[in-house]
């Protein structure tokens, strides 16, 4: 995770993500028949609105993982962790470099994976759980959902990234979005190993029955989560 943010800012820089159309696996249109070796197209079919999917797609994902990554972090942190954390996040929201910003509040929210990574593994992290109420539960398994969700997405881009970047790279006038491209689709395959330990607990939960079913595919919509 904690290069994605600085990869996905580098290219908003050079595209537009408005309503750019993404791959079908999300529900969102149909960039695989465009992609080399994934629809059958070839290399000229690639288009700057696949890049734009690509691009949009991840960065869904990369705030889906976030923001439930932080729910799940606040409902198994101590107070004292929580609040650590987010003075670390306030001091760096007063960076003035854009870089450096970035590149901090990247460090953070990796630590905070690491942080909920081994809570989930813990017996207090059971301890916690168990004394969760109904809502807190409800609003727990909907953070696990939508981290999930994210996954799926990533690992989905993952599995396309190499046959878009090889459309590109064979198309001269989107070879200038190449690199920002590439950095992305790095990213995104980091962004997979670095949440799987997350994915594992979760999954162990799911089976246990202690939180609803996750999503088996990443078309499903992400699910509110409400404050715990």
């Amino acid at each position: 995770m904690k290069k994605i943010s600085i990869a996905l800012a580098a290219l908003v820089g050079g595209t537009l993500f408005l309503s750019a159309p993404a791959t079908m696996a999300f529900g969102l249109g149909n960039i695989t028949s465009a992609i080399p070796g994934a629809g059958g197209a070839s290399a000229s079919a690639v288009s700057g609105g696949d890049i734009d999917a690509f691009i949009q797609t991840a960065n869904d994902a990369n705030q889906m993982i976030n923001s439930s990554s932080a729910h799940i972090f606040k409902a198994l942190a101590s107070k004292e962790e929580i609040a650590a954390l987010e003075a670390r996040l306030t001091a760096a929201n007063a960076i003035a470099d854009p870089a450096e910003k970035a590149a901090e509040i990247s460090k953070i929210k990796s630590d905070e994976a690491t942080a909920v990574q081994k809570t989930l593994a813990s017996k207090e992290g059971e301890a916690k759980l168990s004394a969760m109420n109904k809502a807190q539960m409800a609003s727990f398994g909907n953070a696990a959902f939508t981290f999930m969700l994210g996954v799926l997405k990533d690992k989905q881009l993952a599995e396309g990234s190499t046959a878009l970047v090889s459309g590109v790279a064979s198309n001269p006038t989107l070879v200038p979005r190449l690199g920002a491209l590439k950095d992305v689709a790095s990213s995104v395959s980091s962004q997979v190993a670095n949440t799987a330990k997350i994915g594992e607990g979760l999954a162990k939960l799911a089976k246990a029955g202690k939180i609803a079913a996750l999503p088996t595919a990443a078309s499903e919509k992400p699910k509110k989560v409400d404050e715990i």
